[in-house]
């Protein structure tokens, strides 16, 4: 199905976060994470999400030599996402949001769409996100980048829209 990616390897730690990490030809080391408790303190009124929801991310944790345009770190997450969902049901919704920390979270969102509208997996997966412009008490503006992907076999994926859209405002308002 996804033609060419890098090998990874999976680990779960104690705390049943499964996360998968690959090495690219430049030498960069990127991480994958599937965290079923990272956002559990926002789903629990959410039954859909609370049962079937994990916290999906992903970072480059160690830098490769020089600069390279990397077709494979897409594919290879995308392969990760695919096999997370294949061994773990379609009913598996995978929630994100963008850093916001360092002030790039719309180029993170901008490299994301790319890496799914240029994979395979957008026609075996729903993505959706939203985009949320917050103004905080000093007028200054954050825009919030949330989203999920599940299979489009999920049979809740009308259960799973509905959740989401409540869940992503009680999120970022909490930030």
């Amino acid at each position: 199905m996804i033609p060419d990616f890098y090998s990874y390897t999976q680990e779960e730690d104690d705390g049943d976060v499964i996360s998968y990490s690959f090495i690219t030809s430049n030498g960069s080391l990127y991480y994958v994470y599937f965290d079923p408790y990272q956002y559990i303190k926002y789903t629990d009124v959410y039954p859909h999400l609370l049962r079937f929801g994990y916290a999906f991310g992903f970072q480059r944790s160690v830098k490769g030599h020089g600069w390279l345009s990397d077709t494979k770190i897409g594919s290879t997450i995308s392969k990760i996402i695919f096999d997370f969902i294949q061994e773990n049901g379609n009913e598996v919704v995978l929630l994100y949001h963008c850093d916001y920390a360092d002030k790039k979270q719309k180029g993170r969102d901008k490299i994301f769409n790319e890496w799914y509208e240029n994979s395979e997996i957008k026609h075996a997966f729903i993505k959706k996100r939203v985009e949320v412009n917050i103004t905080n008490d000093k007028g200054n503006e954050n825009d919030y980048y949330v989203g999920y992907l599940t299979s489009i076999n999920n049979h809740h994926s009308i259960n799973v829209e509905n959740e989401f859209s409540m869940f992503a405002e009680k999120l970022v308002d909490k930030h």
